[in-house]
């Protein structure tokens, strides 16, 4: 996949400009080229681009910025850009999403496309949605992508109830779901990675339905490839992180009853989880970002971690687990299970041992066995590593940097995430004791 090809080949390149940081000649680009489609984005387009989801969310543009029934207009593969005549160069005018799913789709009697009608609304929970707005819900996956990606200004309300349909270009029969600006087909084979969810084409059905040039242009002098590194990113993110599950409550231990009242709290005040895959992405490739995104972890793997898992599951919610299979009480058939719910395996070491005391050969191995093992277990990548004890230093950061990861967590350090800390990023802990107030003033203001 060419989006893969490019995220591996920017990280790389975000890994050289961690360790050597030269000093910027010139603020970010204001126009960049896209040789793999053979096109430029300018502002006002550019910025929205970057900040509505980049490459995943919309693709890569098909046409240059041109004009339109009376606007500035783009076409990407997933979607159209628009604004009004004269934005063009400018970082001050407001950009929109064209509704691309509802013009393709006008007209459809499809059973899924009909709204509903109800005499009341049913409540909302963190399985399913009602939008008296078009008349359809939203579930499961599809609301849990929805909310993670964009949610109502990416997407738009849905626009019909999931149904089953041939995908155009696979040939083969997907669970889709439509959205006033996308199309959701489900792909149960990657639960629990970015990929779970895909978006359709839609941009570029519709470039093809106007007849727009698509050919690819010239470079225009001195405008550079499009690379994330030309961007600043940095963020705040609380990564809570817990241990052991029950009774009594003590520093590495949190009773179910209290984490499920921290997680009913992060529900009712807006907060979104999101996998650290989806986190690393937002930090070094423009990736989405929801407004209010937390990521769960759960570190040591004792059995009762899995009602934890489960409590998650229940509220359409997801973490990442960090296994030290050569201890850990969660063997193969319970992490398949944690995968099977949607949540992320990392690696927390094979033995829990300090690493800062190991010689380089054994904390490489440490690192390259655990994920070696879980990987053969899970028969997928594991990307992601918590240092045993958060125990670490600059060399056996750049030690685990070797080891094929993608990225690595601190056991502590505040909420600030920057490219710099990519081997080292923080995590909040999360005491098994502390009060609801007290777990608020952490995700809030820590």
């Amino acid at each position: 996949m060419r989006y893969l090809r490019f995220l591996w080949i920017c990280s790389l390149v975000l890994g050289l400009l961690a360790a050597v940081q030269p000093a910027r000649a010139a603020g970010p680009p204001s126009v960049v080229y896209f040789p793999t489609t053979g096109h430029h984005v300018a502002e006002p387009f550019l910025s929205f681009w970057r900040a509505h989801g980049g490459l995943r969310i919309l693709g890569y543009p098909l046409s240059e910025a041109h004009e339109r029934d009376g606007l500035l207009v783009q076409y990407f593969e997933r979607a159209r850009l628009e604004a009004s005549l004269g934005c063009l160069g400018k970082t001050d005018c407001p950009v929109q999403l064209t509704r691309v799913a509802a013009h393709l789709t006008a007209g459809r009697t499809d059973p899924a496309f009909a709204a509903l009608s109800l005499e009341t609304r049913p409540p909302d929970t963190p399985l399913r949605r009602f939008f008296p707005e078009t008349g359809h819900f939203l579930a499961n996956g599809f609301l849990r992508f929805w909310l993670r990606n964009g949610g109502l200004p990416v997407f738009g309300y849905p626009i019909s109830e999931e149904f089953t349909e041939v995908d155009p270009e696979t040939g083969q029969p997907v669970t889709v779901q439509y959205f006033e600006r996308a199309r959701f087909s489900w792909h149960p084979e990657a639960l629990g990675t970015l990929w779970e969810v895909q978006l359709a084409r839609l941009g570029a059905e519709l470039a093809a339905r106007d007849g727009v040039e698509t050919a690819p242009v010239s470079r225009q002098p001195g405008v550079p490839d499009y690379d994330p590194a030309l961007f600043p990113r940095a963020f705040r993110l609380p990564v809570l992180m817990y241990h052991d599950i029950g009774e009594p409550a003590a520093r590495y231990r949190i009773p179910l009853w209290r984490l499920e009242q921290q997680l009913d709290w992060l529900l009712a005040n807006g907060y979104v989880t999101i996998s650290l895959e989806q986190a690393f992405e937002a930090l070094l490739a423009d990736g989405p970002l929801p407004e209010r995104a937390v990521v769960i972890t759960f570190d040591d793997g004792p059995r009762s971690q899995l009602a934890a898992a489960r409590a998650l599951a229940a509220r359409n919610m997801t973490a990442t687990f960090f296994v030290l299979p050569g201890r850990s009480a969660l063997g193969a058939a319970e992490l398949r299970e944690l995968r099977s719910m949607g949540h992320e395996i990392g690696s927390h070491s094979m033995t829990h041992r300090a690493m800062t005391r190991l010689d380089d050969g054994a904390a490489r191995w440490e690192a390259e066995t655990s994920r070696r093992t879980l990987e053969s277990w899970l028969g997928e990548p594991v990307r992601f590593f918590a240092y045993p004890g958060g125990d670490w230093n600059p060399r056996v950061a750049s030690i685990v940097s070797t080891t094929g990861y993608f990225g690595a967590m601190a056991a502590w350090g505040g909420t600030r995430w920057t490219r710099e800390k990519r081997w080292v990023e923080p995590r909040v802990e999360i005491d098994g004791r502390i009060s609801l107030d007290r777990f608020a003033w952490y995700v809030e203001r820590f």
